[in-house]
């Protein structure tokens, strides 16, 4: 389905990915991964304290924001920048019982949703699941 969005994929290892595929994608990893090479841009993160609310809960300054999602943005500012390379797709390495509430969490952020295509695993497009978190 092509739609002019990036295809994200959720991925819990990206051991299929072949060489070619790697060379025209990105990573990004929420976990240490051992020696992936061949990717055209890595980004990693790491899971950050929360910020301390300073404002109030209703302070759009001090309300927490879904770091994948920044990251992803960083990463979209970057491409159209000119910034890293041109890569056509994105593997997101995410533990597989994490997969439903981080496609939700994408999935409402309108920015992301804009530019991804929240993507799965065919193991998971055949149980069906994929169809209920995809949008």
């Amino acid at each position: 389905m092509k739609d002019g969005r990036i295809p994200l994929w959720l991925c819990s290892s990206t051991v299929g990915w072949t060489a070619t595929r790697r060379g025209h994608a990105a990573l990004v990893a929420l976990r240490p991964v051992r020696s992936e090479v061949g990717w055209l841009v890595m980004r990693h993160m790491q899971a950050g304290a929360p910020p301390a609310r300073g404002h109030g809960l209703s302070c759009p300054c001090c309300a927490t924001r879904d770091e994948v999602a920044q990251a992803l943005g960083l990463l979209f500012q970057d491409k159209v920048r000119h910034r890293c390379g041109d890569f056509l797709e994105v593997a997101l390495l995410e533990a597989p019982s994490r997969f439903p509430a981080r496609a939700a969490s994408l999935n409402a952020n309108r920015l992301v949703a804009a530019r991804y295509r929240i993507c799965f695993d065919a193991a998971m497009q055949e149980n069906g699941t994929a169809r209920r978190l995809a949008r």
